[in-house]
């Protein structure tokens, strides 16, 4: 973490990116963390609270995982990083069989699959099957899991959609369209939120049983919006947010301070405010515009793909944590603007993954 801090301070990072305009939305969002992060200092109390803020991946470095972008934006660590994540995953798996018992280990460890899985066209015979092997046993064994289980079968299916397009022409105007009704659909849901309607409900259908392993439908986010919000606008910090260790008042947890929400929006509103939301999401949606519109290979225009499902489901998941899950997203954010990897084509792509699997 510390070395990603010396490298966006000392070195000349910004030569893979065009465009000034990004430069100045990252270091805002850069700066508004750092400042989100002083301003909870001053309320820390005693070694076990600075043992909490700084180790507890929920607070104090929740929100720098954005400095992956350093990473993924230079084309010189492509290969390197997708060699190591190819690896880890490989044995993270094979760590995760001897503790089956344990629920959801898999998914946990195993955040990266659905990256992985965006590889998978350029994978050896032998990968590829490592790889189905890996994802159905993260599906099976943590299928409670829906956030988890959700990200990996997209990512299936954008592998689908893959080989659908190599094969027939599709105008891009349709694509991009479909796309625009996936960004645009949270919004929407926000606004049917704000108006009190039960947007879960109403995408769900009317589900009365209680949340379980057998109840995957259940509505566990509506009363999480109602209560971020209420807090927030009492505490008039809907703008500015209260700090990277904010908590809320929340009656269902019955706790006066609860840092932990399970959706990411809201997580970010907490911390940052509407002001930083703006800016961790404009970096985002830029990332998606460049991947496909500006890219000569399908592999950067599915990495698009796979952050507008990011988007999607940062309305309802995607908690913000320092985790592999959110390092390898703002790893992605950085491959998409980064120039050089744009301009590679599909025939150098698939030399990059031969090279790191040979």
């Amino acid at each position: 973490m510390f070395i990603i801090i010396l490298v966006f301070f000392g070195t000349n990072w910004r030569y893979d990116i065009k465009g000034n305009l990004i430069f100045k939305i990252f270091d805002l969002l850069v700066l508004w963390i750092f400042f989100s992060f002083f301003r909870s200092i001053i309320n820390i109390h005693g070694m076990s609270g600075w043992m909490d803020f700084l180790f507890n991946p929920f607070l104090g470095l929740s929100l720098f995982p954005v400095l992956f972008v350093l990473v993924g934006v230079n084309s010189k660590y492509f290969s390197t990083f997708n060699k190591i994540l190819t690896a880890y995953c490989i044995i993270a798996w094979f760590f995760s069989l001897f503790f089956m018992n344990y629920s959801e280990l898999q998914v946990f460890l195993l955040m990266p699959v659905p990256y992985l899985i965006l590889t998978f066209p350029f994978q050896s015979p032998r990968n590829r099957i490592l790889t189905l092997i890996i994802s159905v046993t993260v599906i099976i064994t943590s299928w409670t899991n829906r956030a988890g289980a959700m990200r990996i079968l997209i990512s299936y299916l954008i592998i689908i959609i893959y080989y659908i397009i190599i094969r027939i022409k599709i105008n891009r105007k349709i694509i991009n369209l479909i796309l625009l009704c996936i960004l645009m659909s949270p919004f929407y849901f926000f606004y049917m939120g704000i108006k009190g309607e039960n947007v879960i409900e109403k995408v769900l259908g009317n589900n009365t049983e209680g949340y379980g392993q057998q109840n995957l439908r259940a509505d566990t986010r509506t009363f999480l919006y109602f209560e971020v919000l209420q807090d927030l606008k009492m505490n008039k910090s809907l703008i500015f947010g209260k700090g990277i260790d904010a908590g809320y008042i929340s009656d269902s947890f019955q706790d006066l301070s609860r840092n932990v929400v399970e959706v990411g929006f809201l997580q970010i509103l907490l911390k940052t405010g509407i002001l930083g939301y703006f800016l961790y999401i404009t970096l985002i949606i830029s990332a998606i515009y460049k991947a496909l519109n500006k890219s000569k290979n399908l592999f950067m225009k599915f990495l698009g793909v796979f952050l507008a499902s990011y988007v999607m489901l940062f309305f309802i998941e995607n908690v913000l944590a320092f985790n592999l899950l959110n390092i390898v997203i703002w790893i992605v954010v950085g491959m998409c603007h980064s120039e050089a990897l744009r301009n590679i084509n599909d025939n150098e792509i698939k030399a990059l993954f031969i090279n790191l699997q040979g």
